[in-house]
């Protein structure tokens, strides 16, 4: 076994097979072998009981007819009975003679002893004797013949016959049970052969797979976890087969893994960290492309508006001074002159800090000073400003306040309500009412300012807020504007740590609201006495 276990797998495999295969052939040789003699045997013995058995057959009937042919004859005096008598007679004698080198057994000879002395006897003397009596006319000495005990002797010998022919039947029977049963106790040895060898076989196959499937399972778990990027430590089966071969060269393989793994390792961390930089570096200048797109778009964008909304305000100074220059005008035209003039400068005043207010903002140079205010009074300003501006337009403020004061710098606040209020105004061509609400809860200061003008586009909300965004229509065009307003307002509202919306309906007004949070007091004492706090938010 240890020989075997030495060789290959193939040749392992090979020798438990070919063994297999050489005791599967012997066992069904000698089976064969074995039932064939049986066979044999079974088959001569049988011949010999039915030569045995035809010849007793031959000597009863020759026997019978004989007895029947002669006892005919003296009952009909019949010489053909006679005559058959006597041939039955020989019959019996040759069938006697075939029977006799076939008699094995003690009665069987004795059988053949009786009924050739019988024969003797019967065809020598009786027959004769009867003959005789009958031609006479003798019966009286014919019965006096066979009261001799004659017919004793036959029915003895009869039934003596019949005896062996029914016991050499028997016997026939016999042995052919015990033929089946010697066939069925070889057939069964058989099969216990070929379970054994079976048995054997599967020792053998299952010997020689736990050799080899605990070493493969080895092998298979360590290649899982190697695979996995675990340590493996693994021993080397030394054997002389194809697993041994394997064994010594996985183990090797696993070594040369292990040691360069550290190698990728920290050539992998560099190469992450050179990847991570590269990914930087490339955020940031996909960030500074953005943001030059940006600017080149605002730069286009600013170029674009400041020409168009410079030159109109200029061209009107331009030409109304012109006109003054060179026209001898009356007072009167003189002072409306200068007032288009000073409007026009107001505007190009105002459009100038608007892109001032935006390039502050943007560059974070934007500052503020937070005071306690109340906007009730300073919206109230703003509402008398503008209303000297039309006659369409109806104002109401409605003040809901509970607290009074808000958090925020004045100025600025005043900039945010003068642009919202004067949107109002200019988007309500037809005019209407605009109405300021103010409001209040824990934390904050509402105002919504509300008008009954052309209202914006559902499409176009999300919009207002951004830089120069202008809605583009037949109703807007005539009005004009830079689009900076809005976001001057917003930029405002966020500084102050509030909000601005807008909600509104097309055709119906708009309305913009303002959420800004509450002044807070802090008592302090300085010399027993209380003071505000003032903060300065740059």
């Amino acid at each position: 076994m240890i020989t075997l276990f030495g060789q290959t797998i193939r040749k392992q495999f090979l020798v438990i097979m070919v063994a297999m295969l050489l005791l599967l052939m012997a066992g069904a040789a000698v089976a064969y072998l074995a039932e064939k003699r049986l066979a044999d045997e079974y088959m001569e013995e049988r011949r010999r009981m039915n030569e045995k058995v035809k010849a007793i057959g031959l000597v009863e009937s020759s026997f019978k007819h004989t007895i029947f042919s002669m006892r005919g004859y003296i009952a009909f005096q019949n010489e053909e009975e006679l005559q058959q008598a006597y041939n039955s007679a020989r019959k019996l004698k040759e069938a006697m003679r075939k029977f006799k080198p076939l008699a094995s057994s003690a009665e069987e000879k004795k059988l053949v002893a009786e009924l050739a002395e019988f024969n003797g006897t019967y065809a020598n003397q009786l027959v004769p004797k009867a003959e005789a009596l009958v031609k006479a006319g003798n019966y009286e000495g014919v019965r006096q013949l066979s009261s001799l005990g004659t017919t004793d002797q036959i029915l003895s010998l009869i039934q003596a016959v019949e005896a062996e022919k029914s016991g050499l039947n028997e016997l026939i029977d016999q042995r052919y049970k015990q033929f089946l049963e010697r066939t069925r106790a070889l057939n069964a040895a058989v099969a216990g052969y070929f379970v054994f060898v079976f048995a054997v076989t599967s020792g053998a196959v299952w010997l020689l797979s736990r050799k080899l499937g605990q070493p493969l399972q080895e092998l298979t778990e360590a290649a899982e976890k190697l695979a996995a990027g675990g340590q493996v430590h693994i021993r080397q089966i030394k054997r002389k087969d194809e697993l041994g071969v394997l064994s010594a060269a996985f183990v090797h393989m696993t070594k040369t893994i292990q040691e360069r793994e550290h190698e990728l390792t920290a050539h992998n961390e560099e190469l992450m960290m050179q990847q991570e930089e590269l990914e930087r570096m490339l955020a940031e200048t996909e960030q500074m492309k953005d943001r030059l797109l940006e600017v080149d778009q605002l730069k286009s964008e600013l170029v674009s508006t400041v020409s168009h909304e410079l030159r109109t305000p200029l061209a009107g100074i331009l030409g109304f001074t012109e006109l003054m220059l060179n026209r001898s005008l009356n007072q009167e035209k003189q002072k409306k002159y200068l007032t288009t003039i000073h409007q026009e400068a107001v505007r190009l005043t105002n459009l100038i800090n608007d892109f001032l207010d935006l390039q502050r903002m943007e560059s974070g140079a934007f500052a503020c000073s937070f005071e306690k205010v109340d906007p009730a009074p300073l919206i109230e300003s703003i509402i008398e400003t503008i209303s000297q501006t039309t006659n369409r337009h109806h104002f109401q403020l409605i003040d809901q306040r509970s607290k009074k004061w808000l958090s925020g710098d004045q100025e600025r606040l005043i900039q945010v309500f003068t642009n919202l209020l004067g949107n109002a105004v200019k988007f309500s061509p037809q005019g209407g009412q605009i109405t300021v609400y103010v409001t209040n809860n824990e934390k904050s200061m509402l105002i919504k300012i509300k008008d009954e003008g052309l209202g914006i586009p559902a499409a176009e909300i999300p919009h207002v807020f951004k830089k120069f965004h202008r809605i583009d229509n037949s109703d807007r065009r005539k009005i004009g504007g830079t689009g900076l307003g809005l976001a001057v307002c917003k930029e405002i509202a966020e500084a102050h740590g509030g909000t601005i919306t807008v909600s509104s309906e097309y055709g119906e007004g708009s309305v913009f609201s303002v959420l800004l949070p509450l002044w807070e007091e802090k008592e302090t004492t300085v010399n027993g006495e209380r003071s505000d706090e003032y903060i300065d938010c740059r």
